[in-house]
Order: C-alpha cells, then sequence, then structure tokens
C-alpha cells in the first residue's frame, strides 16, 4: 500500500489551491494577460470619456467655468473648458453663432469695461465660474428684439463731441459733463422702475404698471445704460493721463451701478412672477 501511494503521488500532477475569491484574471496565463490587457485599458478609456459624470469631473480638474452672457432680454450660459487658454475670440465666435450676428458686430462687457483684446484669454480678464457677462453691439446697438422697446422713450441729450485739447483739465471736465449727460436724464426713470419693482422700497406707488409694461421698461433702461457704457469707452485719451483716466473709470462706475439696481429690481420682481 505505502508503494502504491508513493507511485499515485509521483504520477498525479500537482495543482495549487485556487481560492473562491480569485479574480479572472489571475487564472490568466501572463501570456494570455499581454494579450487582452490593452483591450481592457482601451475599453475602461472609452467607458470613461463617454460617461458625463467621469467627463465632468474631468472638465472641472482642468478649470472649467461655466458664464452667464446677457444678451438683451434673452441669457446665455456659456461653458468655457479651459479659459486659461481659451482666447477672448473664440467666445465671440461662439455668440456670434448662437445670436446669428458677425463676430465684428459683438463686444463684451465685464464689470463694466468692454473687452477689446480678442486675444487675450478668458482669464487674463478675470473672468471666473459664474460671471455675468453683457453682450452689445457695436457703436452702442444692443443686438436684442425690436419688441423688447417701448414706444415711449426718455429723452437723452446728444452727446457733445469730444473736445481737441492738449490740457488734461479740460478732458477731465468734459468727461465729468458727458457722465451727466448721459445718466441724469434717466435717474427719475430708473428711481420709478425700481419703485415699481424692487420689494424693498418705502415709497411703492399704489397702483403698479402689468408685467409686461415692467418687462419693457427694463429692457429700454438696459439699453440706455449700455449705450451710455459704450459713449464712455469710445473717449480718447492721451498716454500719461491718469486722472482723465480716473475720471472715466469713475464715470463707467457710476452708470455700472445704475444698471446693476436696475436688474436687481427687475430680478426681484421676476420671481414673483407675471
Amino acid at each position: 500500500m505505502r508503494g502504491k501511494s508513493c507511485r499515485y503521488n509521483t504520477l498525479l500532477p500537482y495543482y495549487p489551491a485556487i481560492p473562491p475569491s480569485a479574480s479572472p484574471a489571475k487564472l490568466l496565463s501572463p501570456l494570455i494577460s499581454l494579450l487582452f490587457l490593452p483591450q481592457v485599458l482601451a475599453k475602461a478609456a472609452t467607458v470613461s470619456f463617454f460617461n458625463p459624470f467621469r467627463r465632468a469631473q474631468a472638465e472641472a480638474a482642468q478649470g472649467a467655468i461655466t458664464v452667464q452672457v446677457k444678451w438683451g432680454r434673452d441669457r446665455f450660459n456659456i461653458p468655457i473648458p479651459q479659459p486659461s487658454i481659451t482666447p477672448l475670440a473664440t467666445l465671440l465666435a461662439t455668440l456670434s453663432n448662437q445670436t446669428g450676428l458677425p463676430v465684428n458686430q459683438l463686444k463684451l462687457v465685464h464689470k463694466g469695461a468692454v473687452l477689446k483684446d480678442t486675444s487675450l484669454t478668458v482669464s487674463a480678464y478675470g473672468i471666473t465660474e459664474g460671471a455675468n457677462l453683457v453682450l452689445i453691439g457695436k457703436g452702442g446697438d444692443i443686438p436684442a428684439p425690436a419688441s423688447s422697446a417701448p414706444k415711449q422713450a426718455a429723452p437723452v441729450a446728444k452727446k457733445p463731441k469730444q473736445p481737441e485739447t492738449d490740457s488734461e483739465p479740460v478732458l477731465v471736465d468734459w468727461i465729468k459733463s458727458l457722465v451727466a449727460n448721459l445718466l441724469d436724464p434717466l435717474k427719475p426713470s430708473i428711481a420709478t422702475f425700481i419703485s415699481y419693482t424692487s420689494p424693498h422700497v418705502t415709497n411703492r406707488p399704489a397702483k403698479i404698471p402689468a408685467f409686461e409694461v415692467l418687462q419693457k421698461e427694463h429692457a429700454r433702461l438696459s439699453e440706455l445704460l449700455l449705450k451710455a457704457l459704450l459713449e464712455l469707452d469710445g473717449v480718447n485719451i492721451q498716454g500719461g493721463w491718469d486722472v482723465a483716466r480716473k475720471e472715466r473709470k469713475e464715470g463707467v462706475r457710476g452708470i455700472q451701478g445704475e444698471l446693476n439696481r436696475v436688474d436687481e429690481a427687475w430680478g426681484e420682481r421676476k420671481r414673483i412672477g407675471a
């Protein structure tokens, strides 16, 4: 019996014990593993690419942002995957496709300043996640639907011609006059509009206009204030005239502040609904 047992043990090949939890990959020979591994990795990469959740995480890791662009009464949420390398020209081309207007007729305003150099990247202009930009037309024309403008418009004085002068104080005084000429005629309408729409005012009139009327008034005021911003942007200032530039910047800040008040009040009114 002992001899037979020895021959039996000698002839029978040795098979190592395989635990139940062993994965199929561990059961493959090294040669088969090398053949199938590239295909498995390629499939995993493909699944990862077409998975929207994983793709969103990858874009977020690269600094992807989404900005909101206001165009008349319309709003566009524009995703920018890589703002640090995406030039402004790319964003304008996207907006041109959205609006159907030529790129050379579009301008973007961010925080009251017109973005002029289209070769600069989006990040170079300080545009970050959730930034609000305004899209306007060249020369102050707002590319918005014609129906957004009401029949009556507040009279705005004609823009005075910029003086040809070598004196910075003269230009500073002219900029002050220009800002007053652009903004002062609108202030009564702005105050009235806010009294109709903002829930925080204490002098609310007894009779409030209909939602559609207020909507048109908001579009009108926004258009005029945006035109005022473009007027200031078109002021030519010589190099080294820092006081004049500061005066223009203050004027832009004042007009942008009124535009923000109008937009915030209208946003509060829209939350209530028609």
